[in-house]
């Protein structure tokens, strides 16, 4: 499986919507053409694991102890992931979801999983445009003690510095595509 089998799936559970003038409002308040939904992708479990698998191939060479990122995008693909890793291997990549705001009763924790103070881990994101969710789960991740040592989204924008963002806090980003590899497979926007 490879990028081209990604890209496919993402058009083919509608997870990509372009219009020929912006119609959608993004997280940031901006107006935009283009719309990612991963939620979509990742609700079928076969796409699941194409995408655990492209990330599997970038986690063998990193040393990471465990993986996650924002609620609620990070939640399925760390967990896809950590579960493909450990049924492949056996390699045991925990996981960890860092909430928007951490929780006003019991431990009131801004990040929760199986993680210890040190452990380096990677950041997941579904879709990076600004970087901000990207740059929130580094900064609380970093807050709980973890070393943030890589950072991995989906689909790259390529917009509004999200990358340049993000890698000015020290941290390398991948990403699996890019907003240009969905144009040139979609072809036109939608009618």
């Amino acid at each position: 499986m490879g990028k081209f089998d990604l890209a496919r799936a993402i058009l083919e559970t509608g997870s990509f919507h372009w219009k020929a003038t912006p119609q959608f409002t993004l997280a940031s308040g901006r107006a935009s053409e283009y719309y990612v939904n991963c939620k979509q992708l990742l609700s079928h479990p076969g796409y699941r694991r194409i995408l655990a698998e492209l990330i599997a191939q970038h986690v063998k060479g990193w040393d990471v102890q465990a993986v996650g990122g924002m609620e609620i995008g990070a939640i399925p693909i760390a967990t896809a992931v950590s579960d493909y890793v450990y049924d492949r291997t056996g390699r045991e990549l925990r996981t960890f979801v860092v909430r928007k705001k951490p929780k006003d009763h019991g431990m009131k924790h801004a990040v929760e999983g199986a993680f210890q103070a040190g452990d380096r881990v990677l950041i997941l994101d579904d879709v990076l445009t600004t970087g901000q969710a990207t740059i929130d789960a580094i900064t609380q991740a970093r807050a709980a003690g973890l070393a943030v040592t890589q950072a991995l989204v989906i689909v790259d924008r390529q917009e509004d510095n999200g990358r340049q963002r993000v890698e000015a806090l020290g941290v390398p980003l991948t990403s699996l595509l890019t907003l240009q590899d969905l144009k040139e497979l979609k072809g036109k926007p939608d009618a």
